[in-house]
């Protein structure tokens, strides 16, 4: 059976069903649109899918995938120095000293919005809709692109639509196309105007870095998409953050423990009620490289040319690493940080210098201000909405074959 196949049909629980077809192993061979495929999963499996001297991203993405999702030449899909010399620009655009501006307009918009739905008896409003609407906002005023509050709302929108579309669900990858191209023809004239001085922009912002500072050698095209793969992976974190509410409500107190002032003990387990929501609710099932070389994994052989896929959900419930894999633990990470090649819902291994997203730290802090904000203001996701006890995350309703996952009444949330 072809791995495109069973993603189509059964998402995120794709590579678990194919482990069963081999014994429950951790590797196999499978294959891709018809390329023969190496599957990997766990921390070994991580540092040879991120060994840059094995594994390349060239041409490792199908097209169909790639171009929708991260654009044309975009930074994901090169290697070696080069890829180094682009990511130089998202490195510095993303740092925390930069991007905590933009968390911190985003927890108060939020504090502002959720204190309005309490004082109105918010019965079920959808907080996917209110996070892509907020989230979006937010990262165009800070990455110093103009647009007027309509602009910035459709802008918004559009942003999430590519990501809804990127896993080939019907006319969602229709839709997502639509908006792809819009973007693209939108984002390089923005380039263009701003070189041609007829847009002026801060020098501190995403826009300046891509137009006139580290991108500034890109054509107008290229630079764009770039600008666009800062501005669409921040929309894309309100599904990550629904998820997380989503997790977190389920276990008894564990949302009320992120209402006012922190303590240090307390401070840490939020992050790692946080972490937790990310491991047990992951946003892509599986990622995708190319060998370079013959490789033997696991007594599995592969040969240089052949795709390497890493098995993101099973690497984060591999229980060769995690104790009690299932089970949510924020207690995991007290006195250290997630291992970066176990704990993979952004990638694996060291932004500096691999293929981890430079992003991660600003979609952990948007996580955690959502989920503060929420329980300052007494809301929590509608019952109906939570997956039982003991059940896999992604709560009540969400279909596990769905990519990305579609979150039933975008997320409701009321009072208790």
């Amino acid at each position: 059976m072809d791995l495109a196949l069973d993603l189509l049909r059964h998402g995120y629980d794709a590579l678990d069903v194919g482990r069963a077809r081999h014994g429950g192993a951790d590797t196999w061979t499978t294959r891709l649109l018809g390329r023969r495929t190496l599957v990997v999963r766990g921390r070994r499996g991580a540092e040879l899918f991120y060994d840059e001297t094995r594994v390349r991203r060239r041409d490792a993405v199908p097209p169909p995938l790639g171009a929708l999702l991260f654009g044309r030449g975009a930074v994901h899909a090169l290697d070696g120095d080069e890829h180094r010399a682009r990511k130089g620009v998202f490195l510095e655009v993303l740092r925390p000293a930069r991007t905590e501006p933009l968390v911190a307009q985003v927890s108060d918009e939020l504090a502002r919005r959720f204190a309005a739905w309490a004082d109105d008896g918010a019965d079920g409003r959808p907080l996917f809709d209110e996070l892509v609407d907020v989230y979006g906002r937010a990262v165009l005023a800070w990455a110093g692109v103009p647009a007027s509050d309509r602009e910035a709302g459709r802008r918004a929108r559009g942003l999430a639509e590519v990501v809804d579309g990127f896993g080939f669900a019907g006319a969602a990858y229709a839709r997502a196309w639509v908006q792809r191209v819009r973007l693209d023809r939108w984002a390089a004239d923005l380039v263009r105007r701003v070189r041609a001085g007829e847009v002026a922009v801060a020098e501190d912002t995403a826009l300046h870095a891509v137009a006139l500072g580290g991108g500034s050698g890109l054509p107008a095209s290229i630079a764009g998409v770039e600008l666009l793969n800062v501005l669409r992976p921040t929309v894309a974190s309100a599904w990550p953050a629904s998820l997380a509410v989503l997790e977190v409500a389920r276990h008894p107190g564990a949302l009320d423990a992120f209402a006012g002032p922190a303590t240090s003990e307390q401070d840490e387990r939020r992050w790692g009620a946080v972490h937790e929501a990310r491991r047990l609710t992951p946003f892509v099932p599986a990622l995708a490289g190319r060998l370079r070389a013959d490789v033997e994994h696991d007594g599995v052989r592969a040969r240089a040319g052949d795709r390497i896929v890493l098995d993101v959900p099973g690497t984060m419930l591999d229980p060769a690493w995690w104790t009690d894999p299932g089970a949510f633990a924020p207690e995991r990470y007290h006195g250290a940080p997630p291992d970066p090649f176990a704990f993979v819902p952004q990638g694996g291994g060291d932004p500096a210098d691999g293929h981890r997203c430079p992003g991660e730290p600003l979609t952990v802090g948007l996580v955690r201000v959502t989920l503060e904000r929420l329980a300052e203001a007494g809301l929590a996701p509608t019952p109906g909405a939570l997956a039982p006890a003991g059940a896999r995350g992604f709560g009540a309703g969400v279909d596990h074959r769905r990519i990305p996952p579609r979150v039933p009444g975008g997320c409701p949330v009321a009072r208790p």
